[in-house]
């Protein structure tokens, strides 16, 4: 039975989130978001999530001129995440991603990291 809005997020979690140091390099970024067919890395550091990088972070970095081999992820990832409770509905999480003009959502339980949706996932549960 596929999820509905109103089941939780936790049901939409195919995986661990995959994650990266802020001194990886965007080129490794890339090639574990093609390698794993995913849009968003979450990025560790002291704490659990320190920050995300998605692709369009690696494409804006690109028109900017960065150089894949030495920049790193602590220099393009996004400082200010937007997170949702494992418990929070599907509607919710969607309605998150709509405000905010997102595509990924880190998903937390107990303040980690548990995976990541994406409005792919969210579709999904809006379509039979």
């Amino acid at each position: 039975m596929s999820p509905s809005p109103s089941d939780t997020v936790e049901r939409l979690i195919n995986g661990p989130a995959v994650e990266v140091h802020t001194d990886d390099t965007l080129t490794r970024i890339a090639e574990l978001m093609v390698e794993d067919s995913i849009g968003l890395v979450v990025v560790r550091g002291e704490q659990p999530l320190v920050g995300v990088v998605s692709e369009r972070d690696i494409v804006r970095a690109v028109a900017e001129g960065a150089d894949l081999e030495s920049d790193r992820a602590g220099d393009v990832m996004a400082l200010e995440t937007v997170s949702v409770a494992c418990d929070a509905t599907i509607a919710e999480a969607a309605q998150m991603m709509i405000d905010g003009g997102m595509r990924h959502l880190p998903v937390l339980k107990d303040d980690r990291v548990v995976g990541v949706v994406s409005i792919r996932d969210l579709l999904a549960a809006h379509v039979d």
